[in-house]
């Protein structure tokens, strides 16, 4: 475990947030609009492959702002941690998972193939 990292606390979510969003995201990652669709994360379900990526990344993003092993870190918290935004990139068809910081987002892409859509058990009207 790092020991000169102050223990974690929690999130300001505001740099991500809010109207103009998306049209960041799509700066940042360079993207021509409409390339992007967010998504409900609830709607997603990952591969055990993402799990783990999801995993690693939350791990190194963690340990940049307090002491953390990913031994402590749950699959679910990983997860969590990326949840401020949810793209699917239609270019790739891959997916892009967001986390806002006080300072700084991280996205994280989850290739094609590594996550998908959960089947919906009610019917839509």
């Amino acid at each position: 475990m790092l020991t000169h990292a102050p223990p974690c606390r929690g999130r300001n979510h505001g740099f991500l947030n809010g109207p103009d969003s998306r049209h960041r995201v799509l700066e940042a990652l360079g993207e021509e609009a409409g390339a992007l669709h967010e998504l409900d994360y609830e709607d997603l379900a990952l591969t055990a492959a993402g799990m783990r990526l999801v995993r690693r990344a939350a791990t190194a993003i963690m340990r940049r702002f307090c002491a953390v092993d990913e031994a402590e870190l749950s699959f679910s918290r990983a997860l969590a941690l990326f949840l401020d935004h949810v793209f699917w990139d239609e270019k790739s068809g891959g997916l892009i998972l967001c986390a806002d910081f006080p300072e700084q987002s991280f996205c994280l892409p989850v290739p094609r193939g590594w996550w998908g859509l959960k089947p919906r058990l009610a019917r839509v009207q």
